[in-house]
């Protein structure tokens, strides 16, 4: 492994260390390296990275490697390059992992890899799709990264989930609750927990099912959440009725008091799911004036249909 730096693996660094920042935003200082850095669960280790090539440049570029170091306590044990190296985590037993972003190429793709404490490679993982984040057990036992968006049928959007003991790939799948901020692995490792930064923790199991739905849906609904109201109608009934419909009307409003006053695509949206539901409730006028409104900030909403149906219904005959 390539030593870059003024001192070696295994000299005490603290002396020359300094970190800063807090939470999920933390910088280390050591001699002529700078850049992110996380601790383990029980603070043992450090592990640090950086993006950027040590003479100025960062980011996407066509050469020059990032760095990455782990640190024991006050010892620097692994130190090592990857070509953008992001997103690192390390568990208490020195196992940690970095999503590699790649800049040789313009197509979208990343690598998933993780390490023994001696910077020795456990596995890695090829995606045709950009890296969004990854995670780690706190024992080091399991690990998972989750792509972006992309062309790749296979690759895209993405959680896999893997044994870092066997050095394999358990699963990978589409998690129906979207991207999440962070990962929680039962301690059996049978389930996986998806943190989010609005609503709760939304539980997997190790195969991709998803155990929490009922949750995710509830919770979405009680926040406004407008594209879950159209999902919910989607499964449903296409005019929700009764008591269901009163009650997402009531969601609807949560959010569209949410939607920005220049958002009028987003406002329109909102007040065709509304009129949906007063349609449904045969609130026949109430809704005909919802769906007016509605078709007026967003022409190519797709209600006029129903519009000349209504009209024609409340139109007394000659």
């Amino acid at each position: 492994m390539a030593i870059l730096s003024w001192f070696r693996r295994g000299k005490p660094a603290a002396a020359n260390m300094a970190i800063t920042g807090s939470g999920a935003l933390r910088f280390i200082s050591i001699g002529n390296f700078y850049g992110r850095c996380e601790p383990s669960p029980n603070g043992r280790y450090m592990l640090a990275w950086r993006d950027g090539d040590g003479a100025g440049r960062g980011g996407a570029r066509s050469d020059g490697k990032g760095r990455y170091l782990l640190i024991d306590q006050d010892r620097v044990i692994a130190d090592g390059q990857m070509e953008r190296p992001n997103d690192g985590h390390v568990a208490d037993n020195g196992v940690f992992v970095l999503n590699d972003w790649r800049f040789f190429t313009s197509e979208l793709r990343g690598t998933f890899c993780a390490f023994r404490p001696d910077g020795t490679e456990i596995l890695r993982r090829k995606f045709l799709a950009n890296l969004y984040n990854c995670g780690i057990s706190r024992d080091g036992r399991l690990a998972c990264c989750q792509t972006c968006n992309s062309p790749s049928e296979r690759d895209s959007s993405m959680l896999t989930l893997f044994d870092l003991d066997k050095a394999v790939e358990i699963a990978s799948w589409h998690p129906e609750s979207g991207w999440a901020t962070g990962y929680n692995f039962s301690v059996d490792g049978a389930h996986l927990s998806l943190t989010y930064n609005q609503g709760p923790p939304l539980l997997y199991t190790s195969a991709g099912e998803f155990v929490d739905r009922p949750l995710w849906i509830e919770s979405s609904l009680d926040r406004g959440d407008l594209y879950m109201v159209q999902r919910v109608i989607k499964e449903t009934h296409p005019r929700p009725e009764g008591a269901f419909a009163q009650r997402l009307v009531g969601c609807i409003d949560k959010g569209l008091a949410a939607v920005r006053a220049d958002d009028l695509r987003t406002r329109a949206f909102g007040l065709k799911l509304k009129a949906t539901c007063l349609d449904g409730l045969e609130d026949w006028t109430v809704a005909l004036t919802i769906y007016e409104e509605a078709l007026a900030l967003d022409p190519k909403l797709g209600v006029k249909r129903r519009i000349e149906q209504l009209r024609r219904k409340l139109t007394p005959h000659a």
